[in-house]
């Protein structure tokens, strides 16, 4: 995917936070690419990925692909209610 076509789809924000400081893409393994700031391409406090509740109601593939991956990593109830209740495209089923 191009720079501008993942700025565009992602209306230059971070696809987990919502953030517009420093988004840069990343590489969700066997998906494609998603955009992201430079707080949640680092090691947040847990707390931080809280966002991904908002994140978690993605319509892109790629996006519900790496939030349920995340949300997997974090050993907290509200992740695996989150993770739990996510609706995923069959697109994204495939890859999880």
């Amino acid at each position: 995917m191009t720079w501008g076509t993942l700025m565009s789809r992602a209306h230059g924000m971070c696809e987990f936070c919502g953030g517009m400081d420093d988004c840069l893409p990343v590489e969700v393994e066997g998906a494609g690419e998603i955009l992201v700031c430079a707080i949640c391409d680092s090691d947040p406090p847990v707390e931080h990925w809280r966002c991904l509740e908002s994140a978690a109601r993605s319509e892109v593939p790629e996006v519900q692909v790496a939030v349920w991956r995340k949300l997997g990593e974090i050993e907290a109830p509200w992740a695996e209610k989150i993770r739990s209740g996510m609706a995923l495209s069959p697109e994204a089923q495939a890859l999880v």
